[in-house]
């Protein structure tokens, strides 16, 4: 990396510019002083991190990697970039024209590349041409959520709001208790449907506090929160079984899941959770969801339930996608629904017992 001070006034200039303000570099380079000197000069700008494990939390706006990292980390890095989407995630490559090879199919995930020595006159136009593209998407994905879920309020709170009001002026007029028996369930669904909102919206704009859980107490507890009727909970995973993972909205994942399976089948329902070389699961043992289907079922206000509010598998996609989890559907052995999660990661313990502050 070069250290030619004179470039600092121009690197300096053209870092005037709100878009960049609180984005946060992760810095993956192999080369220990590279790594060390982009840090120092990047530093007064952004929010610099070095640490390798801060990949697996995510939270970053650009990262930089080398050829080396590039190979390391590709998994994680491409499951960042999927996960984000319809955002933009910057990945810029360091190359020394002498010595690297890297192959295509893995530059084909890198937005920009730039060889040693680093001269900041050159990285600055870069770092924010890529960040300001990062920044403008993140206002149209925004934008395009609140639009959605306007949308989506104002059409499916609108029913059940005219049902109570008609219910509500026939039962004063006949003072016939169906009425308002059909007044307070249009409420009900109305109530339904606002908790889910704000649960969708949670997953969207509140931080996650990553820790290790384990799934076995996670899913335990989310079961036996819920009225399941005749439905049976299987467990098909080791008791140390645990996993990088907010713990309230895991904890939300399996009830959504779960919930939408008992209301999707009759009451003889098995649900089982297990683990997967890379991840866990969800199955049961009921109708399943036809392919044609499955394409459609994580969008949001879809649902094939009359009374369902069309939010509890959105939910978890959002879910998935805030731990960087690839989420999919498929027929499980007994021909059933099964909910696939991978990109995950375990560790050896548990950090936090289950329902601690």
């Amino acid at each position: 990396m070069s250290n030619n001070s004179s470039n600092d006034t121009s690197w300096e200039s053209e870092r005037q510019d709100d878009s960049a303000d609180g984005m946060r570099l992760l810095l993956l380079l192999s080369h220990e002083q590279n790594r060390r000197l982009l840090a120092e000069k990047l530093t007064p700008y952004y929010d610099i991190s070095t640490a390798d494990s801060d990949l697996t939390s995510g939270g970053f706006d650009l990262c930089i990697v080398d050829s080396t990292t590039l190979r390391r980390f590709r998994s994680e890095l491409e499951s960042h970039a999927r996960a984000e989407e319809p955002v933009f995630l910057p990945y810029l490559l360091v190359v020394d024209r002498d010595v690297d090879q890297v192959e295509t199919t893995a530059l084909e995930l890198v937005d920009e590349v730039i060889s040693v020595p680093i001269v900041l006159e050159e990285l600055g136009p870069r770092l924010k041409s890529l960040l300001r593209t990062r920044r403008l998407t993140q206002e149209l994905s925004e934008r395009n959520q609140v639009e959605e879920m306007a949308a989506i309020i104002s059409h499916d709170l609108r029913n059940p709001l005219n049902v109570a009001r008609g219910n509500l002026e026939l039962g004063r007029e006949t003072n016939e208790d169906d009425y308002f028996e059909t007044t307070a369930k249009a409420l009900d669904r109305m109530s339904t449907l606002i908790d889910d909102l704000l649960s969708f919206a949670k997953q969207e704009y509140a931080t996650p506090d990553f820790t290790s859980v384990s799934i076995r107490d996670v899913a335990a507890r989310s079961w036996h929160l819920l009225e399941t009727g005749d439905a049976t909970f299987h467990l098909e995973l080791e008791d140390d079984t645990v996993v990088v993972a907010d713990p309230s909205r895991l904890q939300e994942l399996f009830s959504n899941l779960f919930r939408n399976a008992c209301e999707h089948n009759d009451e003889r329902l098995t649900v089982t959770v297990g683990t997967l070389p890379d991840g866990f699961f969800v199955a049961d043992d009921g109708v399943g969801i036809s392919e044609a289907e499955r394409a459609s079922v994580f969008e949001t206000g879809y649902s094939t339930n009359t009374d369902g509010t069309g939010f509890g598998l959105p939910i978890v996609k959002r879910i998935g996608d805030v731990h960087s989890w690839a989420v999919s559907v498929t027929d499980s052995t007994t021909g059933g629904a099964q909910f696939d999660f991978t990109g995950v990661q375990f560790v050896d313990e548990v950090s936090t017992p289950l329902g601690r502050e």
